[in-house]
């Protein structure tokens, strides 16, 4: 347990996903295509946002707290089958199984309303926490195209940087490819953003819960 676990949220650590996706999991590093829809996998990054401030505000132990909650909320809401990662910091991971395009926008805007549901509290402090979050189906759209785990890791990666330069507490996922070829993906590999702005790709932005005011909660910005 104690190698497989983040001792600070009893999530999986990223050793253990590590060792999962090699063993279970591998992809060849050659893309391959396939026919028809069917079941995809889904790798979600998520991110705390502002959580700097957090800790710059209420201090560690209160950040501890506030990524304690988070994982127990992740919890809540994924399926059993789904496996939530402390990834590193104040980053997440999730792997989901099973699901299709559609239920993977459903998945990304059910975890941003459950981190956002209510403040956590720490010492009598009501603390709004926000999540930003970056996400790539396993294979690709629409012709199944199969990347390396790590590789899609970057697409997350990259996915999750787009909805923290939009303002945090949203979700940028991709869809689907437009284009396929050799060229078009070495670009998508390299920068996500342009490959959107010309075409390439087609993302999905899901916006968080908007926080009313509270006096008793104070929120990222």
């Amino acid at each position: 347990v104690q190698s497989s676990r983040d001792p600070l949220t009893a999530l999986y650590n990223r050793r253990y996903f590590q060792d999962f996706m090699r063993d279970e999991h591998s992809r060849p590093e050659r893309r391959r295509r396939g026919d028809g829809e069917k079941a995809i996998h889904a790798l979600l990054l998520i991110d705390i946002d502002m959580f700097k401030q957090i800790n710059d505000r209420h201090g560690h132990a209160a950040g501890d707290a506030v990524l304690v909650v988070v994982a127990g909320r992740l919890r809540d809401t994924l399926r059993e089958t789904d496996m939530s990662v402390r990834w590193g910091g104040e980053e997440f991971l999730v792997f989901v199984p099973a699901t299709s395009t559609e239920k993977l926008d459903e998945i990304a805007a059910r975890i941003m309303h459950s981190i956002a549901a209510e403040p956590i509290v720490h010492q009598g402090s009501g603390i709004r926490v926000t999540a930003s979050i970056g996400y790539a189906p396993m294979p690709l759209p629409p012709e199944n195209i199969s990347l390396p785990w790590e590789r899609a890791i970057g697409l997350a990666d990259m996915a999750l940087y787009m909805a923290k330069l939009d303002g945090r507490n949203c979700a940028y996922g991709i869809r689907r490819l437009r284009r396929s070829d050799d060229e078009a993906m070495e670009r998508i590999e390299r920068d996500l953003q342009s490959a959107w702005a010309n075409g390439m790709v087609e993302m999905h932005l899901e916006r968080g819960p908007v926080l009313g005011n509270d006096d008793s909660a104070e929120t990222p910005r």
